[in-house]
């Protein structure tokens, strides 16, 4: 029988409550995630079809992730001082929800007759705050994970949620083209994101808390800011994992921002892509699921990885997966490129699975919205502007290049970490593994 391992003051009566709270928890971020890669492929694809150029493509990834850069740090504080963290999440959720409801009304036949761009324009101005709520959510909800979990099964459902991850990045984007093509418009997929969290809300509301909550922090948001950024940097594995976070990101959101073009252009051969209700974007929107099939075989591996391996070493081992995948993709630019574009879907996973672990491992419970709010606002901030200059490259020396030096990047930055903390000071993800 698997033997019982408490948290923080979790009493063994609560054990049943927790592991009660893995299901609503994992079954609420599932759906969710289901919506949000039906917008990672109908957002860009929206844009591309109105504007056709690789720098909308940019602004809009750029619009998206700005809010981590502008509110991250904030938003750790906001959440130290929160009670009640599960009224915080429904609420991010339901505006999100609203934001696409709005975004599903300016996209239908009777919505309001705007100029281009004016519509790209309610487009960015969707992608920010969707953007903002993401921040307040997903930091919120690493952190709540402490409070409702027990910690041997934080890496069960961090794998878990990777897993729906990939399995949703493998049917939205389907989903979202059959939507688009069968409907000739992105009204339908952009009210299905929109009910995704109202889903999301609704099972988080079944999520309960296992332990009592200490007194939040009062003091000056500078000060919490400072004390958060503080606990981060004193550990040699969370600052160099978000340090590492930060150069891969700068280095691999072009490739992500770029990634239905590249598919439409470079994979497909369609030089058009602005008739929404053609064939084309099912056929982009069927290449992007498949290489999610593909990545959801090695990701379910991921618990079982972390399990054998220290954290840091998955982290890295998940770079080298990602930069190689995406190397093979512009090499070998045909539909076999979806096999190695799944493994890369695999990288990334394992490098998430490994930094989220970290992250609810090694930080305080008093200070631990900070922490988690500081590494990811850092670990985001090569996002902004890695899309945005991933964009204007594009426009002037092609997507090629653009993925070459992006992929090859990636794999430099895992050379690099392998002599850090990082990779040197072994984590082990389950506390009955040794090593």
């Amino acid at each position: 029988m698997e033997p019982f391992y408490s948290v923080g003051g979790v009493e063994p009566a609560s054990s049943l409550r927790a592991r009660r709270n893995i299901g609503p928890l994992v079954a609420g971020q599932s759906v969710s995630l289901f919506g949000d890669y039906i917008a990672f492929f109908t957002l860009p694809y929206f844009m591309l079809s109105i504007t056709g150029e690789a720098l909308a493509l940019g602004l809009t990834a750029f619009a998206e992730t700005l809010p981590m850069l502008l509110f991250g740090l904030a938003a750790g504080v906001f959440l130290d001082r929160r009670r009640r963290l599960r009224r915080t999440l429904i609420g991010a959720d339901l505006v999100r929800a609203v934001a696409f409801g709005f975004l599903a009304f300016v996209a239908s036949p009777a919505g309001p007759d705007m100029t281009v761009r004016m519509t790209a324009v309610s487009l960015l101005a969707v992608a920010f705050l969707v953007g903002s709520m993401s921040v307040l959510f997903d930091s919120g909800l690493q952190s709540y994970m402490t409070q409702s979990l027990l910690e041997a099964d934080l890496i069960t459902v961090n794998t878990r949620l990777g897993l729906a991850r990939t399995l949703a990045l493998s049917a939205g984007p389907l989903v979202g083209g059959l939507a688009v093509t069968m409907s000739g418009g992105f009204t339908i997929a952009f009210t299905l994101n929109a009910a995704t969290f109202i889903v999301s809300a609704f099972f988080l509301r079944l999520v309960r808390p296992i332990k009592s909550i200490a007194a939040r922090t009062t003091e000056r948001f500078r000060s919490a800011i400072t004390v958060g950024l503080r606990v981060l940097f004193a550990d040699g594995r969370l600052r160099w994992g978000t340090i590492g976070g930060t150069m891969t990101n700068f280095v691999f959101q072009p490739l992500e921002a770029l990634l239905v073009l590249f598919v439409a252009q470079e994979i497909l051969g369609i030089d058009n892509i602005t008739d929404v209700a053609s064939r084309e974007g099912l056929a982009v929107g069927s290449f992007i699921a498949i290489q999610a099939a593909i990545g959801s075989i090695g990701v379910g591996f991921a618990g079982r990885v972390a399990r054998k391996l220290p954290l840091g070493t998955m982290y890295v081992l998940g770079l080298f997966l990602l930069g190689v995948g995406f190397f093979s993709v512009v090499l070998l630019r045909s539909w076999v490129a979806v096999i190695p574009a799944g493994i890369a879907i695999t990288g990334v996973t394992w490098v998430n699975v490994a930094l989220v672990t970290l992250r609810q491992k090694l930080a305080p419970p008093q200070q631990m919205g900070r922490v988690i709010a500081a590494s990811r606002t850092l670990a985001w901030a090569g996002l902004p502007a890695g899309a945005a200059l991933g964009g204007i490259l594009a426009g002037i020396y092609g997507i090629v290049p653009v993925y070459v030096v992006g992929s090859l990047s990636v794999i430099g930055v895992a050379l690099f970490l392998t002599q850090t903390a990082l990779y040197r000071d072994k984590v082990m993800a389950d506390p009955r593994s040794t090593g």
